[in-house]
This record gives structure tokens, C-alpha cells and sequence, in this order.
């Protein structure tokens, strides 16, 4: 099967269909609905062929469909048919959860995304559960998004914004306790030095996870309620794990 992977961000659509292949991308934006999404992809990958299509979608979703229009786009992606508007098989995850989904190979990881928002999920044995802690306060008067989003970087600069991301990286990590934190998104190359126990990752990785919401990858990821719990391939179970 060949998976198109569309990663739905707030400054960008960023799509691909194979694991190594070409990354193409859209401008989004506050206004941007989820049919001009489609209309806006189709048109972008009209040489492309797939067989499915997986959305990393920024926002929470229950059995697999957003409960809210993301908060940095527009709205009508609540009730949209995205199955029909490709034509063909859809699975939607949280953008960070296909993130960590991509990377995940066993214990618990932490993934931290960081680009116009701050997207975050953590994956412990096999269970994925992805969390808004951009609504989160991170000192008594600013959330965790108001220090570490892409407008937090614009205006309090480079130097405030790393010192940010240093106690953030520290305090989710006492919190979880991960064996693994990786950290993605667009101003993740930014980090400059990695906080301890970090990986770096790029936005290609989640074409892995990508891949891992349907059956024949080597862990696939099923919609429960409100999480996602992994199956694994016991006749392959280390198949394609994404480079260290």
C-alpha cells in the first residue's frame, strides 16, 4: 500500500507518498477549511498515485474525527468528508501523535513539536496518547503556547524563546518520565544545544507514522476513544523502525 501522508499545520500543508520520496507543501493560514486542503493537495499532487491517505491533524479527535476546528485555521473541518473529497481510504491522528507514531519503537516516548503551536504526545507500551498542552500555564500569567509558539520566538527572540524550550523540554520530562524524548517541527532545528536526552527529528519522519495507521505496517495504530493503541507484526516486528 502507498500511503499519502498530509500533515496539516498552521503555516504549511506538507505532503508525501513515499518514505524517502519528495516533500510538497501549501501555504495554510487562519483561513484555510479542510476542502480547500483537499482542493489545495489534490492539485499539488495530481502526478502523485496512492492507495490511502493519512491527515495529522492539529487538534484532539475522538475515534479518529476531529472534536474542533483547529485553532490556527479555519473552520469546517468538523463534519467534512475527507474520504470523499479524496476518493479514497482516510485516516486522520493528532499531527503530533503521527509524529511520535513515526518514531516510537518500544517504553514510553515523549514528542515535542514546535512550530506555530506547541503539539505534544506521549506513547507509553503501545498506547498513544496525544496532549494539548498549549492550553497549559507555564508560569502564572503565560501558557505553555504563549512561550513556546511560533509568535513567542517573533517576539521575545531567539535567546527567551530557547530558555523556554530548555525548562519546558526539563519540566515535561520530570512529568513523564520518558526513555526517549524526540523533538520536531518546523523551528525544532532551531535548538541549539539539544536539552539532555533529546533526538532530533524532521518533518519527514511522520511519514512514518503515516504509514502506521493501517494494517500492513510493522505497528499499526488503531483509533480507541480517544487514544491509539499499536498493533504489532510479531513476524516483523523491527521493519522500517526511522533512523536514530
Amino acid at each position: 500500500m502507498t500511503v499519502l501522508m498530509v500533515d496539516v499545520g498552521g503555516s504549511h500543508v506538507k505532503f508525501m507518498n513515499a518514505r524517502d520520496g519528495e516533500m510538497r507543501k501549501l501555504k495554510s493560514g487562519l483561513k484555510l477549511s479542510g476542502a480547500e486542503m483537499v482542493e489545495g493537495v489534490l492539485a499539488a499532487t495530481a502526478d502523485w498515485t496512492y492507495d490511502a491517505v493519512s491527515i495529522g491533524y492539529p487538534g484532539l479527535l475522538q475515534k479518529g474525527r476531529p472534536i474542533r476546528d483547529p485553532g490556527n485555521l479555519g473552520e469546517g473541518w468538523l463534519n467534512f468528508d475527507f474520504e470523499k473529497a479524496f476518493g479514497k481510504p482516510v485516516r486522520m491522528i493528532n499531527d503530533a501523535a503521527m509524529q511520535a507514531l513515526g518514531n516510537y519503537v518500544h517504553g514510553r516516548l515523549l514528542f515535542l513539536g514546535f512550530g506555530t503551536s506547541i503539539g505534544t504526545s506521549v506513547i507509553a507500551d503501545d498506547i498513544v496518547v496525544p496532549i494539548d498542552i498549549g492550553y497549559i500555564k507555564f508560569s502564572k500569567n503565560e501558557r505553555f503556547m504563549d512561550r513556546l509558539a511560533k509568535d513567542a520566538l517573533k517576539m521575545d527572540g531567539i535567546k527567551t524563546w530557547m530558555e523556554a524550550v530548555q525548562e519546558a523540554v526539563g519540566l515535561l520530562q520530570s512529568v513523564f518520565h520518558p526513555d526517549e524524548t524526540v523533538l520536531g517541527g518546523g523551528n525544532a532545528k532551531l535548538i541549539n544545544p539539544l536539552p539532555a536526552g533529546c533526538r532530533l527529528v524532521n518533518n519527514a519522519s511522520a511519514y512514518v507514522g503515516a504509514e502506521r495507521l493501517w494494517e500492513d505496517a510493522d505497528l499499526c495504530a488503531v483509533a480507541a476513544e480517544s487514544t491509539w493503541k499499536i498493533i504489532r507484526r510479531e513476524s516483523n516486528p523491527d521493519k522500517g523502525l526511522p533512523a536514530g
